[in-house]
């Protein structure tokens, strides 16, 4: 079968704007926060708000704590090791290859179920909270808790990012 289809003049933006870009594997924006390593790949600005992109090395018994997206939806994509997620009042385990979506006001949270460190693609859309990690992870330690007192410190400041702290069930750190 043969299309014939009438092609836009060569000299049409169709045919010549090239807007997308790549960012190879050794490309992003490290940043530390508590027991997980964010590398930014993709920001807002990037992608005219579009979406935004991370890579996350989580810390065994390690993750977030629950929260809300007020504007975003967030989804992960599982690279290696085992992660327990909240949604809403649920709970599941999702693995290598696994797909997790979040639609935006939806309670969440996850950690690495596993004894070595795990890692994931975490998605946003539109774009927004990888400017919180920008802006306020670590860039020059390894790793480790934040204490109580950061995370107070922290709540208006992820308000700002439309990330609203919740309450953890009781075997929730």
């Amino acid at each position: 079968m043969v299309f014939r289809l009438p092609l836009p003049d060569k000299d049409d933006p169709v045919w010549t704007s090239a807007n997308g870009f790549v960012v190879r594997k050794d490309e992003g924006v490290v940043r530390l926060t508590g027991h997980e390593t964010m590398s930014v790949k993709v920001t807002g600005e990037e992608t005219d708000g579009a979406l935004a992109f991370m890579d996350g090395l989580v810390e065994p018994g390690h993750g977030n704590v629950p929260h809300i997206h007020s504007k975003e939806d967030e989804a992960f994509y599982v690279l290696s090791g085992k992660f327990e997620f909240i949604n809403g009042s649920e709970r599941f385990t999702a693995g290598p290859e696994d797909f997790v979506y979040i639609p935006k006001g939806t309670r969440h949270a996850f950690r690495n179920l596993g004894q070595e460190a795990a890692r994931l693609l975490i998605f946003y859309t539109p774009a927004g909270p990888e400017s919180f990690f920008l802006a306020h992870g670590e860039t020059d330690r390894a790793p480790e808790p934040w204490p109580d007192e950061k995370f107070n410190e922290l709540v208006d400041i992820l308000g700002a990012h439309n990330v609203v702290l919740l309450p953890g069930d009781d075997d929730w750190h």
